[in-house]
């Protein structure tokens, strides 16, 4: 596992843990997050959908090609194409399954 995957499976989890309501958006710059500051790698937009028992996440860089996405039911990641300069796959909800058609594991 490379450093960006291990760094968004922690962003991940900590905010899985962090918050104690649902919590959905796009995060692109610094965040509070448990008691602390998180901010995602320069040009890189993490979308995120989180409850108090589930998450699903994908996160991408502007001048990338792919999406890398993670939920808390698999220990996976995925990722699937995007076009370069656009933001990363949307999540729908904190249930989101990646093994569909389109995502491939990391």
């Amino acid at each position: 596992m490379n450093k960006k995957h291990f760094f968004i499976l922690s962003f991940v989890a900590a905010l899985s843990m962090s918050y104690t309501s649902a919590f959905a958006g796009t995060i692109s710059g610094a965040t509070s997050l448990g008691g602390g500051t998180f901010s995602p790698s320069n040009k890189v937009k993490i979308n995120v959908i989180a409850t108090t028992t589930n998450y699903a996440a994908c996160s991408g860089h502007t001048s990338g090609d792919r999406s890398i996405c993670s939920n808390n039911q698999d220990p996976k990641l995925y990722w699937t194409a995007k076009t370069v300069g656009s933001d990363p796959q949307t999540v729908n909800n904190a249930t989101d399954s990646f093994t569909g058609s389109g995502y491939t594991t990391l």
